[in-house]
């Protein structure tokens, strides 16, 4: 009987030691797809900090609401908004996006990185949109610029404390907005291209 238990314990320790090796293994050769995609969500983009109340920034913004995957892309100044709100769904690497205002579709591909040091300061984080005519654009963030899904309201206001040259493009998010895009028919939606917003 004892060798048998041996056996088994040997069994176990072998079978834990296994699974063990192919989850690191996993880890350390994950889809890259989808590990360069872990700081796209709920977090600020923007190209540049604004020089003055008057300086034309370029901002993207995906929120995972309760009320649905919403986020917003365009340029603002403090005097000044041109913002387009859509619907998007994150599938690995490639984010597919709706823009309900002009029934338009469209695919890019997206790439986060730390960046300190290598981002203008004071970044920390670097996205990278891609279309498939290899047009690409690069924004930056900080760590705490993320959103709170919960609160999002909340959440731009802190960061809007924080950076206060952003106020005026933070506060462009409504949560109403989220149920008004809930509902949407993708159907009969035209092409989109990155170049068209940047």
């Amino acid at each position: 009987m004892s060798k048998d238990r041996n056996k088994l314990i040997t069994l176990a320790l072998v079978g834990a030691c296994s699974f063990g090796v192919w989850k690191a293994g996993q880890a350390l050769l994950a889809d890259d797809e989808t590990q360069g995609t872990e700081h796209a969500v709920n977090q600020v983009w923007i190209d540049h900090i604004p020089r003055d109340d008057r300086d034309m920034i370029k901002h993207f913004v995906l929120i995972d609401h309760r009320d649905g995957q919403f986020g917003s892309v365009g340029r603002s100044s403090q005097w000044r908004h041109s913002i387009e709100v859509f619907r998007w769904r994150l599938q690995h690497n490639t984010l597919n996006l709706f823009f309900p205002q002009e029934r338009q579709r469209g695919e890019v591909k997206v790439r986060t990185w730390r960046c300190e040091g290598e981002a203008p300061a004071p970044f920390e984080l670097c996205l990278e949109l891609t279309n498939k005519s290899g047009h690409s654009l690069v924004l930056y963030s900080r760590d705490d610029w993320k959103i709170e899904p919960r609160d999002v309201r909340d959440s731009l206001d802190d960061i809007a404390e924080d950076a206060p040259t952003l106020a005026g493009v933070l506060h462009s998010f409504e949560d109403g907005e989220a149920e008004a895009l809930a509902e949407l028919d993708l159907e009969g939606a035209e092409s989109w291209q990155l170049r068209d917003w940047f």
